[in-house]
């Protein structure tokens, strides 16, 4: 035993000693000794290996934490408490939690606003070392080779162990800052209300560890571990069956342990690779005898010879919350065409193991559920099925054609997972889809032995942008071409500008990511589908890292190039952006009075047109959106536009509005009530939720229902609001820059 605990047992023996000879309404007054005694032990965490998913016996080796420091101790509804247990080693730290929870919510999400847990190793700043998995096991987060984890349901709550990458730390006896939180959403999920913690204040990490900076001490194991690990690991193709999440079993020294491979339809073993040597094998087994030492062990496969292959492709498609994977579509070659009737969702299984763009770390992994099948002449969707209604260009398949569509839910109640990671970043989209059942063809056998083959991944939106890194400023650029494929000339140009982080961590090399989360680019792109005549324009889409925007004086010469080639119309530049990206909508208006024709900032951080001190300003269509719960400098920001520039403006608008609910599909087939405030909850409408106007001011329409953006105020002129617009982009494309008498073309 060590020696700091044979101290507190000691300690807490001659406690009960003292408190069984004290008068009672003395012990009574001092019954939280013992507590406080504990609360004073520096909290440990001991070095081991578990195999995650057997409750290991080191569990119980290491010291238990409780998990109970509330954001909103006084709050009426359930709440959520714990204890965790860490462990470590030299690669990973190890943590198993157990929640109770009352009222757990048990689907897909897995972000902050759902039942889960986060762990914050090292320094807290900015979230860049926050690690998170749900109650039923979907990540989100961070990500990074070696992250796994299991989780449980339990009838009091759920359990999770999960294996945490040390990435660039040392793991060695000492003091380790780290932290433990648990998201309580209700049953409906996507409602967070308390977040509750281990060591320090809770809901506090994401920006600053102070509070549980150096909170465990990493200790020796108290016994010697004499089991093994076995690495098993499989290539895609297959699996090794009863492995563990992270791979890794735990085996007792002199044990024998049968390994079993598994492969997919249409796919056979290839090599088995024990230790780094090529193993001879005979069945679909392979087994180690009396062992004595750690082994590893990965098995590939291939394709069975006697398999037809055919390729098929990712199909990504983008809404109001950014891009999500939403089907696969199979080629079946030319001159072949499947029979539509014959086609069903249990022909086929679909799952996925997307990943960062560097393939190390695993983003999200898992089956897919598939909603519908159907025939196509050509390698596109026809729309969505809907668990309620389906999506407005939604089609039914043809009686026949050369392309399979394998539809899957992309969005449900619990919501839905973009492509990109846990820090805005874009993924690679690997999908796995293996036969079920035959394939009916309209002439010839049927297909009864297929390997499925992905050949790439599309997106009928962002494919259609270009992207630059020229004048300093990373951009992705769409150009709107006639029938022909020949650029247009004097269009309308649409600069947009995201908020801080939506674009990723390397926007040099990933300008599109900005365009997979909520986006306005995109949804102006899904405008002019829908109305080419009206909309027809040419996009430039801003893209940076964190807050490190380019300068305004580039971005000019990136239109001015533009308006100099003949391409966009000088007197229809519009500007929107949201958040970091609406105060840098505000810096270009600013920094460029008299230029743009229109700007919408969308909870900007700061500034409005300085009206007061330019008449340069006076002209300007203008309009300001923010959610009446966005607190503090948000609001400060709009009154200060209300008050002191929007009266020497004759066209400039501000909005400040209830709820952020998305009423187009997929979203308006289920009820959002976390994105409305409710005066039952402290807060009403969580600031974080109000912040996030993008999707709802971009792709609603101005009212809809009891729903609105209406203006709330208004420059004095303009008469009252009557409906003038449908919707903001409606507002935008109406607004043309004065020409100025004499003045030549672009005049600014």
């Amino acid at each position: 035993m060590p020696k700091r605990f044979r101290k507190m047992l000691g300690f807490l023996c001659c406690l009960v000693m003292v408190v069984t000879l004290m008068p009672t309404s003395y012990a009574a007054d001092n019954d939280n000794i013992e507590d406080a005694a504990a609360a004073n032990e520096t909290k440990a965490a001991m070095f081991g290996t578990p195999e995650l998913g057997s409750n290991d016996p080191l569990w119980s080796q290491t010291m238990e934490h409780h998990i109970n420091k509330s954001t909103v101790p006084t709050d009426p509804r359930p709440h959520a408490t714990g204890t965790a247990r860490i462990l470590w080693d030299h690669d990973y730290l190890y943590a198993r939690v157990v929640v109770n929870d009352s009222n757990l919510y048990q689907g897909a999400g897995g972000d902050h606003r759902y039942d889960s847990l986060e762990f914050y190793v090292g320094d807290g700043s900015s979230g860049s070392n926050q690690w998170r998995v749900s109650a039923t096991g979907v990540f989100s987060g961070q990500a990074a080779p070696g992250r796994a984890a299991w989780t449980q349901i339990t009838d009091t709550g759920y359990i999770v162990e999960m294996r945490i990458p040390k990435r660039d730390l040392i793991l060695q006896e000492g003091n380790l800052t780290f932290e433990v939180y648990i998201n309580n959403s209700t049953e409906k999920g996507a409602d967070r209300y308390e977040v509750v913690s281990c060591f320090g204040i809770p809901d506090a990490a994401y920006t600053s560890s102070d509070s549980f900076t150096d909170s465990l001490q990493l200790i020796s194991a108290t016994e010697l571990d004499t089991r093994f690990s076995i690495t098993a690991t499989a290539g895609p193709g297959g699996r090794i069956t009863s492995v563990p999440p992270g791979d890794v079993l735990r085996v007792d020294q002199d044990s024998d342990k049968e390994i079993t491979f598994t492969p997919d339809s249409g796919k056979v073993v290839d090599t088995v690779t024990v230790d780094g040597e090529i193993v001879p094998l005979s069945a679909g087994t392979y087994t180690f005898t009396n062992i004595e030492a750690d082994h590893t062990i990965h098995v590939t496969f291939k394709n069975d010879p006697d398999a037809s292959i055919l390729p098929f492709i990712v199909w990504n498609d983008n809404f109001a919350s950014g891009e999500y994977t939403t089907a696969v579509i199979i080629d079946l070659g030319e001159g072949k065409a499947a029979l539509g009737s014959e086609l069903r969702p249990d022909l086929f299984a679909l799952s996925v193991r997307n990943t960062t763009l560097n393939g190390e770390a695993v983003t999200l992994e898992g089956p897919r559920k598939i909603t519908r099948v159907y025939a196509n002449d050509e390698p596109k969707v026809r729309g969505y099925v809907g668990p309620v209604s389906n999506s407005p260009d939604y089609r039914d398949g043809l009686a026949s054609g050369r392309y399979i569509v394998v539809e899957s839910e992309f969005y449900s109640e619990s919501g839905g997972n973009t492509t990109l990671d846990g820090s805005s970043n874009s993924t690679k989209q690997v999908y796995t889809l293996s036969q079920k059942g035959q394939i009916v063809l309209t002439e010839g056998n049927p297909l009864h032995n297929v390997v499925f083959e992905q050949e790439k991944v599309v997106n009928p939106i962002l494919d259609k942008f270009a992207t630059f890194t020229d004048h300093s400023v990373n951009r992705s650029l769409y150009l709107h071409k006639d029938e022909d494929g020949n650029v247009m000339k004097g269009l309308p140009l649409y600069v947009y500008t995201h908020g801080m982080s939506r674009g990723g961590t390397n926007a040099a090399a990933d300008q599109k990511a900005a365009m997979k989360s909520a986006n306005g680019s995109v949804a102006l792109m899904k405008k002019m589908a829908q109305n080419p005549e009206k909309y027809a324009s040419h996009i430039l889409n801003i893209s940076y890292n964190g807050v490190s925007v380019p300068s305004t004086q580039n971005v000019k010469k990136v239109i001015d190039a533009l308006i100099a080639s003949g391409e966009v119309d000088p007197n229809r530049v519009y500007a929107a952006g949201f958040s970091w990206g609406g105060q840098y909508t505000n810096n270009l208006v600013n920094s460029y009075p008299g230029f743009f024709a229109a700007a919408a900032p969308m909870a900007p951080v700061s500034g409005s047109p300085n009206a007061a001190a330019n008449d340069a300003h006076n002209t300007l269509a203008y309009w300001m959106f923010l959610n009446a719960h966005n607190v503090g400098g948000y609001q400060t920001n709009l009154n200060n536009f209300i008050n002191t520039n929007m009266p020497k403006m004759i066209n400039a608008r501000a909005s400040r509005f209830e709820s952020n609910e998305v009423l187009t599909w997929p979203y308006n087939q289920f009820d959002q009530p976390n994105l409305r405030p409710n005066p039952a909850n402290t807060p009403v409408l969580a600031d974080y939720i109000a912040h996030e106007v993008e999707a709802a001011v971009l792709y609603n329409e101005i009212t809809m229902g009891t729903w609105s953006i209406a203006p709330t105020a208004q420059s004095s002129n303009l008469p009252a609001w009557n409906n003038d617009y449908t919707d903001v982009f409606d507002w935008m494309f109406a607004q043309r820059k004065p020409v100025v008498p004499g003045a030549p073309s672009g005049f600014n």
